[in-house]
C-alpha cells in the first residue's frame, strides 16, 4: 500500500472508530442533516436527480438526501467497513429510497463522466491531499449545468495551534483546511461559477455544546462502570480541545462555510 493510500485507510479507520462515533454520532459534522438538507435544497436537487456523495462516511447524508428529495444518491467511500454498514442500512427496507454505495477513492471516483446532475462534499475536501485534482473529477462527472455542494471547515492561515495539529486536527477536519478564498479559488480553478457562498459557522458552536453534554453523561456512565474506560485518555482531552475551538471561533479565525458551484452549460 502507498503512503497516500495507508494515510487514506488510516483516516477512514478514524472516523469509524468508537470514539468518534461517542463523541460526534451519526453525523460526522457542524449543522448535521438540517445543513445537508439545506445544501441539497441550494444544489437545487430535483425528484429523479442522480446525486453523488464523495467521502460518504456511514451513508447518513447520502440516504437522508435520497429521502428527502426523491432522488438517486452514490455514495463514494473509502473505509470498507463504512460501505458495508451504509449497504446493510440501504437494504433494511425494500421500499426505502434508492441509495447505492461504492468504495472508491473519493478524490478519484471509479465512475464515467458526465453522468451526475449534482454532487456534494461534507466536511471531507479539507481532508483530500489533492483538492484540485478532486474538484477538476468532480467537474469531469457531472453534466453540464450540473451542481457542486459543498461543506467545509474554514480556517485563517497559520491559525491552528500545535496542541490541534496530527489525529485530533485530522479528526476535527483541520489539519489542511483553507480560508473562504481558499475554497472559492478551488471551485473557480476547476471552471465553476460559484453561486452561493454561506457563513454556516454557528454549526460548529452547537455541536461542541452536544459533545460537551455527551461527555458529562459519559463520564458520569463510566464512573460507574469501570470496565468500561478503555477510551478515558483520549476523552479526557476533549474539554481542552473545546476551550481552545471556541477561542479560535470566537476570534472569526475558524469557520464552517457552504458552497454551490456550477458547471457551464
Amino acid at each position: 500500500m502507498t503512503d497516500q493510500a495507508l494515510a487514506k485507510a488510516c483516516c477512514a479507520d478514524l472516523y469509524q472508530s468508537d470514539v468518534a462515533r461517542l463523541v460526534f454520532g451519526d453525523s460526522l459534522h457542524p449543522g448535521g442533516l438540517a445543513l445537508t438538507n439545506r445544501l441539497a435544497r441550494l444544489m437545487e436537487v430535483q425528484a429523479g436527480d442522480w446525486v453523488l456523495d464523495l467521502a460518504s462516511g456511514r451513508g447518513v447524508s447520502a440516504m437522508a438526501v435520497s429521502r428527502v428529495f426523491h432522488c438517486n444518491v452514490v455514495g463514494v467511500e473509502f473505509g470498507a467497513a463504512s460501505v458495508a454498514e451504509s449497504l446493510a442500512k440501504s437494504t433494511e427496507s425494500p421500499s426505502a429510497p434508492t441509495s447505492f454505495f461504492i468504495r472508491g477513492d473519493a478524490e478519484c471516483p471509479p465512475i464515467r463522466p458526465g453522468r451526475f446532475d449534482s454532487a456534494f462534499c461534507e466536511c471531507s475536501m479539507s481532508l483530500f491531499m489533492d483538492k484540485a485534482g478532486a474538484v477538476g473529477e468532480i467537474t469531469r462527472l457531472l453534466r453540464p449545468g450540473g451542481r457542486f455542494g459543498l461543506s467545509d471547515v474554514t480556517l485563517a492561515p497559520g491559525a491552528l495551534p500545535t496542541e490541534l495539529d496530527g489525529t485530533v486536527g485530522q479528526l476535527l477536519c483541520l489539519s489542511d483546511a483553507l480560508d473562504v478564498q481558499g475554497y472559492l479559488s478551488l471551485l473557480e480553478g476547476a471552471g465553476l461559477e460559484v453561486v452561493v457562498q454561506e457563513d454556516s459557522s454557528a454549526g460548529i458552536l452547537k455541536i461542541m455544546d452536544q459533545v460537551e453534554g455527551k461527555l458529562g453523561a459519559l463520564n458520569a456512565w463510566m464512573s460507574l462502570y469501570p470496565q468500561a474506560d478503555q477510551n478515558s485518555d483520549v476523552l479526557d482531552t476533549v474539554p481542552r480541545v473545546i476551550a481552545t475551538l471556541r477561542a479560535i471561533v470566537e476570534s472569526g479565525d475558524l469557520g464552517y462555510w457552504t458552497f454551490v458551484a456550477q458547471k457551464p452549460l
